[in-house]
């Protein structure tokens, strides 16, 4: 929708400048989708050295109709970008800037633009303030100054006894919200089938799981309630190697040399999908499995592509586009990243 407007006001105003603000994993995704439903604006990536971005913004290279750049490199260029002023400034994720009092909302409430837009999932993701903060970007002084706001809205609202001021402030915010409910766009949406497969521990690998849990037990029964909460944390990582335990003892023990039932599990699932002509997308917590998998999917010849938290931003859209059109069955993906 938003790239649609910019299309359609570039072609009343060829001069046209618009600044998409967004996390720095997704500027070259705006880039990518502008240039593909777009078709016909100049797109540029404000990124890399200082010079550059400056070049960017100020030199002859400046003459894109849409610039793209992150929250954080907005917030250290916030002095290059004082004299320009922009048709549009639209904010990705904009719960980026929930806390009004970070640098990422200080810096792009700085930006001179003749309309602002705001795009998130999740207007108020803790508390009523993170609404506050985005209508001050959005219209400073439309929801008050914070103080009032606390004192009219989020104070009694939080409380529960503000059915009333609730009320005041859908009407106040609700000709300004265009929002998308998932049961507006269902029809739409291919139906999602999904299979359970199980696997059962056997041999080498029960029997490490099997003390893993017996110890964990035994401590939580022996420990008093003080050693308990000073020791949370320590019993989450020992919950979290339960988990690496199932994955594949050997991300525990080195040296472990036998058998997993999740990994043939999920070597069989892919192996049927490969040779059934199917793509497959393979997510894990541990980039330690992915490089697992990848021995495994050497071994029986096939092909992947890879992505972890130390993938390129770049490298990054460039995997994605290559496993949209090339023939490389699996892609190893690492949830965080």
């Amino acid at each position: 929708q938003v790239i649609a407007l910019l299309l359609s006001e570039a072609e009343e105003h060829s001069d046209m400048e618009a600044l998409i603000v967004c996390p720095a994993s997704l500027i070259y995704n705006w880039e990518s989708e502008i240039r593909r439903f777009g078709k016909g604006l100049s797109v540029m990536v404000v990124a890399g050295t200082v010079p550059d971005r400056r070049e960017m913004l100020w030199g002859q290279k400046g003459k894109a109709q849409v610039m793209i750049t992150s929250y954080e490199l907005l917030r250290r260029d916030i002095e290059l970008y004082g004299k320009k002023e922009f048709r549009f400034l639209v904010l990705d994720e904009a719960q980026y800037i929930k806390n009004h009092t970070t640098k990422n909302a200080e810096a792009v409430k700085q930006v001179r633009a003749g309309t602002r837009f705001a795009l998130t999932g999740t207007p108020i993701e803790n508390r009523l303030s993170d609404l506050w903060s985005i209508f001050d970007f959005l219209m400073p002084g439309f929801l008050y100054g914070y103080a009032r706001f606390k004192k009219e809205f989020e104070i009694p609202i939080a409380k529960g006894e503000g059915k009333k001021e609730l009320k005041r402030l859908n009407r106040l915010i609700a000709p300004f919200l265009l929002r998308r409910c998932k049961k507006d766009v269902l029809t739409e949406l291919p139906d999602k089938l999904e299979h359970i497969v199980y696997s059962k521990l056997e041999g080498e690998q029960r029997k490490l799981y099997t003390a893993q849990a017996f110890l964990l037990k035994q401590r939580l029964e022996e420990a008093g309630e003080e050693e308990y909460r000073r020791e949370q944390m320590q019993i989450l990582a020992e919950l979290l190697r339960l988990r690496q335990l199932c994955c594949d003892p050997s991300l525990c023990y080195e040296g472990y040399e036998g058998g997993s039932a999740k990994l043939e599990t999920c070597m069989e699932l892919v192996a049927g999908a490969v040779s059934g002509g199917h793509k497959v997308l393979l997510f894990s917590q541990f980039t330690s499995m992915l490089e697992i998998l990848e021995k495994r999917l050497r071994d029986e010849g096939i092909a992947y592509h890879k992505l972890t938290g130390r993938t390129g931003k770049e490298d990054r859209l460039t995997l994605v586009n290559a496993f949209n059109q090339d023939e490389v069955p699996v892609f190893l993906i690492s949830l965080k990243a």
